[in-house]
């Protein structure tokens, strides 16, 4: 158990390195590093009331021999020990109702104080209640009443309390836990359920086996009646159910594994994305191939620019209305030639790292860019915007332009395949946010993507409209940019009803101004 009690104490060190990124963290070590403190009081506490081995499924744990943890824990003296597993404990509980009003509430008002102020008075009275020094002058107290009537009273009373201080504890914690799930189920991003599934699932049992290890049995640190009636911590002494310890390991690992997931892979602390497996790779390859046609199509437009060059040295000066006009047109070619070669160029550098220029941007600036780069693809088209107060996002400003330009312009070839007599074609722009994400989404009434394609439009060179005019880079392009500002690219399609394409990018509370 020391050795499990380390790895917590391990993970919270990891977590507050990462304080930076926010106070979720802060909160996250907390609990982590109180449950590791709770395991080493629970080490500690047997180690003083118990003498036997504890064997099970690929753990052996020989409690009768002394180890650093409780050599640490038997300098203690017997109060400063009590209240070290009280405070633990209940250090516990506050770190993950701390943690559960930091990930769930986004702007704090007069109600989440007054929960949270609640809570916290709630802890404050277990502290006092359970003092070492309080219990003892129970103790006394119940010395006087020996030998009547009000004794039995007096130690019904002690039950009771013990009672309601374990009820109150798992009130508190699964009040925690309801909050999380509620924003699991309210909230629209994937991810964002993603993570607070696993978040939950990590506190739950970690707060399931805190109840169960610290708060019932003969271990309970809530034992007012033990120790205001014997002036032992301990219940049924000296017997120990050892089944849950066995399963602690396993437990530990478990929650610690679902707050990982949810800490690295969807964002909540790290940069992990959502995708095929090999969709990068395949990326990487296509960026490959592009780099290699780059330089074939580059040569053929200097052969052009320099024939052209030519050609204008061997033509004979403007002299009438034809000639200047054959003079107007090479030049064309020649800036077109020119301007071509300038984007090759780009996209060379392009199809190899991306390079991103971070900048405070606006969900809606950005939306009205690329609707007015869009503007003759529209025509006919009906555009429903739904766009709030501003939401401010860290990102590339180009980049993300291209990005709405190129899904933009993916719905309006969607919606127009429908045209018809009866058929009016719509594309919804919603911009929003919720908790740390910034989002903004475009929905079309188009024919919807087939459950067989679903799975290929991230490929590159995949696409169903003509290979003379369509390479099938669009959304690659975009997978690549989002995945470059650690964002998420989602996609939601109903075949026959139309498409909605998510692009999810992190807020920063500082920068966003929604008041949401």
């Amino acid at each position: 158990m020391p050795l499990i009690a380390i790895l917590f104490l391990v993970f919270a060190l990891f977590m507050l390195a990462r304080v930076p990124r926010g106070y979720q963290a802060i909160w996250l070590g907390m609990i982590l590093f109180a449950f590791g403190c709770c395991i080493l009081g629970l080490t500690g506490y047997i180690a003083r009331f118990g003498n036997y081995q504890l064997e099970g499924f690929m753990l052996i744990i020989p409690l009768d021999k002394p180890s650093w943890a409780w050599r640490l824990l038997s300098h203690f003296s017997l109060d400063s020990f009590i209240r070290f597993r009280l405070w633990s404990m209940i250090w516990f509980v506050i770190s993950v109702v701390g943690f559960a009003f930091s990930y769930t509430v986004k702007k704090w008002g007069p109600g989440h104080y007054a929960a949270a102020g609640i809570l916290l008075a709630l802890a404050g009275l277990l502290l006092w209640l359970y003092d070492p020094l309080r219990l003892f002058h129970l103790f006394k107290k119940g010395a006087v009443l020996l030998g009547t009537p009000a004794r039995a009273k007096w130690e019904n009373s002690l039950r009771l309390m013990d009672t309601a201080a374990l009820w109150t504890v798992i009130l508190m914690l699964s009040y925690s836990l309801f909050r999380i799930f509620r924003l699991m189920a309210t909230t629209s991003i994937l991810q964002k359920r993603a993570q607070a599934l696993g978040v939950a699932i990590g506190c739950g049992i970690l707060s399931i086996f805190s109840v169960v290890l610290f708060g019932l049995g003969p271990a309970s640190i809530f034992n007012a009646y033990s120790l205001a009636t014997t002036l032992l911590p301990v219940v049924d002494y000296p017997i120990f159910d050892t089944t849950y310890l066995q399963a602690l390991p396993f437990a530990g690992l478990a929650a610690l594994g679902a707050v990982m997931l949810s800490i690295i892979k969807y964002g909540f602390l790290g940069t992990w994305r959502i995708g095929p497996l090999d969709l990068d790779w395949q990326i990487t390859m296509a960026n490959r191939a592009v780099r290699l046609a780059l330089h074939t199509f580059k040569n053929r437009f200097f052969a052009i620019q320099t024939a052209v060059k030519m050609i204008t040295r061997e033509l004979p000066p403007p002299s009438d209305e034809k000639m200047e006009k054959i003079h107007r047109h090479i030049q064309w070619i020649d800036e077109i030639c020119t301007e071509t070669l300038t984007h090759l160029d780009i996209l060379y550098i392009q199809s190899g790292r991306l390079q991103v220029k971070t900048a405070v941007l606006s969900w809606n600036e950005l939306w009205e860019e690329a609707k007015h780069r869009c503007a003759g693809r529209l025509t006919g088209i009906t555009i429903q915007e739904s766009a709030g107060k501003p939401v401010y996002v860290w990102g590339d400003r180009e980049h993300l332009v291209s990005v709405l330009e190129n899904l933009v312009q993916n719905a309006t070839d969607a919606v127009k395949q429908n045209f018809n007599g009866n058929f009016s074609p719509r594309i919804v722009v919603e911009t929003g946010r919720e908790y740390e994400w910034g989002y903004i989404r475009i929905v079309d009434n188009g024919p919807g993507i087939s459950r067989e394609n679903l799975r290929k439009v991230f490929r590159p060179f995949f696409s169903t409209k003509s290979s003379k005019t369509n390479w099938g880079m669009g959304l690659a392009y975009c997978h690549r940019v989002i995945k470059a500002h650690q964002g998420f690219l989602n996609l939601f399609t109903t075949p026959g009803e139309g498409t909605t394409v998510e692009v999810v990018l992190r807020c920063r509370e500082k920068i966003d101004t929604s008041g949401n």
